[in-house]
């Protein structure tokens, strides 16, 4: 690691304990990277009983969630309580005892490293509150050894030993450089939102543009993406006899029996990323566009009135009647980001994720052919959809 790695390392580890430490009055607390304890640290009120130690020392292993700029993560902690510990006079307090307490707390900041490097690896928030109990669990039994070899830091041999010991410690855990929790280069997600689509060419003679309906799946590797679409909508119609069947005298033996005319659209599409930032990702795609018309025809057959000599007509049967066809279809996905967060518990697999929310607007061409004889309707659709977006990525340590 180059000095620089270092040194931004450092800050990044420090931060969030100043910023953690900001939270109680300075004369509150002492964090254990603040240096080593003084008597003038002891703030607490002495007890009145004559059988009250000479000093008495309180420290407390926490973790407090911190903002390191890529996210939220757990950070371990250990500080001593000033208001908790004591000393009744500093003229009989050895040097010894300071030691003593001195001890008590570098035990309790290997303990904190401990947790630190575990919470590094990446916990979900109940395995982090399981481990810091665990941990405290550790560190009261440590120090009833501790009081029991050293005769609460009267054996001078014994307290210098357990020195050197939590020294060594000490030494050996240095804290590892936090892992990140970043996105992997999966993903997978769901849409859904509105739009429209406009027909031009000989498909507008015959239906009209509709609003839409859509939904979809998206899977994306890195910065390519795979999305399936569907959509739906009621056109209206421009041309009610569509195939333009007429009899001898060009009465339309053909009509539309209601105005529910159904449009239904799949779109399969691969697109690449060209822009991806926080806040913005513009994505162009190419595929496949299946299209189909449905609506209900009658037919018709025409008799004249014998009391007006007029010709009218008569509905003489029904059919259901489809447009379908398989084409092309281009786009350009515009994504913006509303929201990311991480999920707090095990999502898929057994691994916590990034959910990303955003707003995609989808300007879109297709291109469809649906009979190749009388009507010739093909052409091109100009559509476009509106939706929002949910991806989610499983994180992994980086």
């Amino acid at each position: 690691m180059t000095n620089m790695k270092k040194i931004l390392f450092i800050i990044a580890l420090l931060l969030p304990l100043t910023v953690l430490a900001a939270d109680w009055e300075s004369s509150d607390v002492k964090m254990w990277g603040d240096g080593d304890i003084t008597w003038n640290d002891f703030k607490g009120v002495p007890p009145a009983s004559a059988d009250a130690p000479v000093s008495e020392f309180e420290c407390t292993l926490d973790v407090k969630k911190e903002n390191i700029g890529h996210g939220r993560e757990y950070f371990a902690y250990a500080y001593m309580n000033k208001l908790q510990s004591y000393v009744k006079d500093t003229v009989i307090a050895t040097p010894q005892r300071l030691r003593y307490h001195q001890l008590q707390f570098d035990a309790l900041e290997v303990v904190r490293r401990r947790l630190q490097n575990e919470i590094g690896l990446g916990m979900t928030d109940e395995k982090v509150k399981e481990r810091l109990a665990f941990y405290r669990t550790v560190y009261v039994e440590q120090l009833e050894d501790i009081d029991r070899e050293t005769g609460f830091g009267t054996d001078d041999d014994k307290l210098a030993a357990w020195e050197y010991f939590t020294r060594k410690n000490l030494e050996q855990t240095s804290v590892a450089e936090l892992p990140q929790s970043v996105p992997s280069n999966w993903g997978y997600g769901l849409s859904v939102g509105l739009g429209g689509m406009f027909p031009f060419e000989s498909i507008s003679n015959t239906f009209d543009g509709n609003f839409t309906f859509n939904a979809g799946l998206v899977g994306i590797y890195r910065r390519i993406q795979l999305q399936a679409t569907v959509s739906y909508g009621q056109p209206g119609l421009n041309n009610r006899n569509v195939f333009n069947v007429f009899d001898e005298a060009g009465r339309p033996l053909m009509d539309v029996l209601d105005n529910n005319t159904s449009f239904l659209d799949f779109s399969v599409s691969l697109g690449y990323s060209i822009v991806r930032t926080n806040r913005l990702a513009v994505t162009p795609h190419f595929g496949m566009f299946w299209g189909k018309y449905k609506w209900n025809a009658t037919h018709l057959e025409w008799k004249q009135n014998d009391e007006t000599g007029e010709y009218e007509s008569r509905v003489n049967g029904t059919e259901t009647q489809k447009f379908k066809d398989l084409n092309w279809m281009a786009g350009i996905d515009f994504d913006i980001m509303l929201h990311t967060a991480k999920s707090r518990d095990d999502f898929w697999f057994g691994r916590r994720e990034q959910l990303a929310s955003s707003l995609r607007i989808t300007p879109y061409v297709a291109h469809a052919v649906y009979s190749k004889e009388n009507p010739a309707a093909k052409g091109y659709y100009f559509g476009f959809t509106v939706s929002y977006l949910g991806i989610a990525r499983a994180l992994k340590l980086q």
